[in-house]
């Protein structure tokens, strides 16, 4: 039997490459589905090799469709859109939901914007409606199916997952990561410490015999994500988890100049009522986020 082209194609390849055809541009085709330059050129050459067509002519960092590309690619829109839309029929509760969803700022801006969008291409018929959830007093009032809590995940009657490493290590510019040769060289830099959070510099200091080193004023705020935009402006140095310094604007602009890290016991977990069962579009979107872990 002839084998059919279509035969083990992956759907991520189509979907770069329908990305990579509308920008006429790896670099952002990447920023748009939050990967790589190079995890998406690979995915182009994989396509093609299983093809054994060239779909995009490349030079001078510069990139335009060949005739076989500019043929494929409405063909491949066309098809995405209608498995979107006949995924959406048959999965949803109906044409269009909505998640309610409690979150914590500094989760949503430094984890969840920079990855939203895989999931509204994913599951376009369903609308995410975010609220702030910061403190422990937001958390009784809140009437959200789902939450991004901050804390060490033993809230009663919930059932509360870990959604990234609860390890924390310095982060700042790129600039004023060259001052910094040794350990001892942060105390040259302002340390930006988080309030309300069960560990800090004071900890990492300790961690690092550094407690006793003389060292210029910490300057405070109520966030992580503040943290790491007065470091990015290169104000000082901030604690940072790494899983925050993957995707995102925030995560170009910072550096980890050392390798140490601490152990906050704390973290940010997916949280729902363990009584109640989850609307299928909200189950969808915790799925979604459960599989970065």
């Amino acid at each position: 039997m002839k084998r059919l082209l279509t035969n083990s194609i992956q759907l991520n390849w189509l979907r770069t490459f329908s990305v990579a055809g509308e920008h006429l541009s790896f670099t952002l085709a990447a920023e748009d589905l939050a990967m790589s330059q190079s995890a998406v050129s690979q995915q182009i050459q994989l396509l093609e090799h299983h093809l054994n067509q060239k779909l995009f002519y490349r030079a001078n960092r510069s990139i335009r469709l060949t005739d076989a590309g500019r043929a494929f690619l409405p063909l491949v829109e066309s098809t995405l859109k209608q498995l979107n839309q006949g995924a959406a029929k048959i999965f949803s509760p109906s044409d269009e939901a909505v998640v309610e969803f409690g979150v914590n700022t500094t989760f949503a801006e430094l984890w969840l914007a920079p990855r939203l969008q895989q999931f509204n291409l994913i599951h376009p018929h369903i609308s995410i409606r975010q609220h702030g959830t910061n403190w422990a007093s937001d958390y009784p009032i809140s009437t959200s199916e789902l939450e991004i809590r901050y804390g060490k995940g033993d809230w009663d009657g919930f059932e509360s997952i870990p959604l990234i490493s609860q390890k924390i290590r310095p982060y700042c510019s790129p600039e004023n990561a060259k001052q910094l040769r040794e350990l001892d060289d942060v105390n040259k830099l302002t340390l930006l410490d988080v309030l309300g959070v069960p560990k800090g510099w004071n900890s990492w200091l300790e961690m690092t015999e550094l407690n006793d080193r003389p060292r210029q004023p910490m300057q405070y705020m109520d966030s992580y994500v503040m943290a790491a935009s007065l470091a990015a402006n290169g104000m000082g140095i901030c604690l940072m988890y790494d899983d925050f310094m993957q995707e995102g604007f925030l995560a170009k602009q910072l550096v980890a100049p050392f390798f140490e890290s601490l152990d906050t016991e704390s973290g940010y977990f997916v949280c729902y009522k363990s009584e109640k069962n989850l609307s299928e579009a909200t189950r969808l979107f915790k799925d979604w986020l459960l599989s970065y872990t």
